[in-house]
């Protein structure tokens, strides 16, 4: 049931197993997991049911300092579906190395292991659409295509995108009608409620804009909403004006990190035909995979590197058309005339001659057809080190609803950084000239390790940390299971309880840790 809380009252007798703060990709699919487990859940989000300009405000206001951080004004969305309202849908599992102890990346590793996972990355694959998947090689298989040897340093892989994207389309059912899951919009939560043991946490304070206030209560109550916004709720004091149990743990708001993401040279084809038989994005049985490159696992630990990976940016004069022309094409491989063909500029001559190549890659090779007629960019993506000094602050200005605005300090470890980008852009350049498969030219102030190429970074709108997940109190915010040190049943999922990060975009992994966490919870209800 969906409940607009600036168009109707909540109802004073919600009581739920499950209170989950943030409707995104985590507290959406950990709700429906829930309620299929048979757990009642409230789920609130503070947005309404479409993104507006309004339900913006917070991260416009939010200020950064040290590097810049673009994506924390235009990288979330506050709204039924939270940022999956905007984002493509790409789905990339952590490598095992990020779990392990890496003292050159952080003296504390995860609590869990890679193989803890297994199973939830499993479960989180159905849940969201991809029961058909195949392996990376059987992937390859199909396509018969000959992959190069990239020796022990580099490996090609594949990510998958989920066939729907937007969790609010993906979940529709389950919001508007199953009977165990309450979704209230609209509904910022303003604090926390303590028992009077000052370890359980009763409920959650909603406020509306009119300034009245309701509380909503239940057993156990989770946080996924958001890095920025976990950090800064868990940081403000608890309804009654009390300091929370956990406001002096050392992590807390700490060890912010998001990806560091880099242009850092262009590529030439030499061998274009099988530069684009490995590089294309592929489909099959109806499903996306992007191939990439990233350092091995065996190359971080010899050399004492970062998780880095690379994607490879064909850009075209037609970008926007070749975009549009997607949509006929795919309702073609599907069976049907989409009536949009007729209406779509970019299909008037001279560019409809792009759709018969495009639909000719489709049909016969199970791949998307990569116009590059401006060129092919390189683009890094790489973990950074987590550092204290990189953290949220509370500013005294308050926001409508009385809550503090919020300052961010991103700080990177620059002499790690460089050396893995460098060293890394010369491992896929040295395998480009191996195979002949392409000329890579490379920015030289990166081969130079020169402290200068960081003024060209930018973030991967992937905000993780500051409630880390540690054995101890005195090395993260949250436990193993994803309690929160302090309490007895408030819990933190997503990426703000990561310790380290990889380079792998972080939804899939924080999915997964939501359904872990659900496991859980349901298991004490049992």
């Amino acid at each position: 049931m969906l409940i607009d809380v600036l168009q109707a009252e909540p109802p004073v007798d919600l009581r739920a197993d499950v209170l989950v703060i943030g409707a995104g990709a985590v507290g959406l699919s950990m709700a429906v997991d829930l309620v299929r487990r048979g757990a009642e859940v409230t789920l609130l989000e503070a947005g309404p049911p479409d993104v507006e300009k309004a339900s913006q405000e917070f991260f416009e206001s939010a200020r950064w300092y040290g590097y810049p951080l673009e994506g924390l004004h235009v990288g979330r969305r506050r709204a039924l579906g939270g940022t999956t309202t905007a984002w493509p849908g790409q789905l990339v599992p952590f490598d095992p190395v990020v779990f392990e102890q890496r003292p050159w990346v952080e003296e504390v590793g995860w609590p869990i292991d890679r193989c803890t996972l297994d199973p939830f990355y499993a479960r989180a694959f159905d849940l969201l659409g991809l029961e058909q998947r195949m392996s990376d090689d059987a992937v390859w298989g199909a396509l018969k295509t000959r992959l190069p040897d990239l020796g022990n340093d580099l490996d090609v892989f594949l990510t998958r995108w989920t066939p729907e994207p937007n969790f609010a389309v993906l979940f529709k059912d389950e919001i508007a009608r199953h009977p165990k899951l309450h979704v209230l919009v609209n509904a910022t939560a303003t604090g926390l409620l303590m028992a009077g043991d000052q370890k359980t946490v009763e409920g959650v304070t909603i406020r509306r804009a009119d300034g009245t206030t309701h509380t909503l209560r239940a057993r156990s109550v989770v946080l996924a909403n958001g890095t920025v916004e976990i950090a800064r709720l868990l940081s403000v004091p608890l309804s009654s004006g009390e300091r929370a149990p956990w406001s002096a743990n050392p992590w807390l708001g700490r060890g912010f990190t998001d990806h560091v993401d880099a242009y850092a040279g262009t590529v030439t084809p030499i061998d274009r035909a099988r530069f684009h038989d490995i590089f294309d994005n592929i489909m099959l049985r109806g499903l996306k995979y992007t191939p990439k490159i990233k350092l091995s696992e065996e190359a971080q630990r010899r050399d004492e590197l970062l998780g880095i990976a690379v994607q490879f940016l064909f850009n075209s004069q037609h970008k926007d058309h070749l975009d549009k022309l997607k949509v006929p094409v795919k309702a073609l491989l599907h069976g049907h005339i989409d009536r949009r063909v007729l209406t779509i500029p970019g299909l008037m001559l001279p560019v409809a001659r792009l759709a018969l190549p495009m639909l000719a890659r489709y049909l016969l090779h199970k791949r998307t057809y990569n116009l590059a007629d401006q060129g092919i960019q390189l683009r890094l993506t790489s973990e950074q080190k987590p550092l204290r000094e990189s953290c949220l602050m509370l500013r005294p200005e308050r926001d409508a609803l009385g809550m503090p605005l919020i300052d961010l300090s991103w700080q990177i470890d620059g002499t790690g950084q460089l050396e893995t980008m460098a060293r890394f852009c010369e491992m896929v350049r040295d395998y480009f000239d191996r195979e002949k498969l392409a000329r890579l030219d490379l920015n030289p102030l990166l081969l130079a390790r020169d402290p200068a190429f960081l003024a060209e970074i930018d973030d991967g709108n992937h905000q993780m940390g500051m409630a880390r997940m540690a054995a101890t109190e005195e090395d993260g915010v949250v436990d193993a299971n994803l309690r929160v040190y302090g309490s007895e049943n408030l819990y933190v999922a997503g990426a703000a309880t990561f310790p380290t990060t990889g380079f792998a975009n972080p939804t899939m992994t924080g999915i997964t840790l939501g359904l872990r966490l659900a496991e859980h919870l349901t298991g004490q209800l049992a």
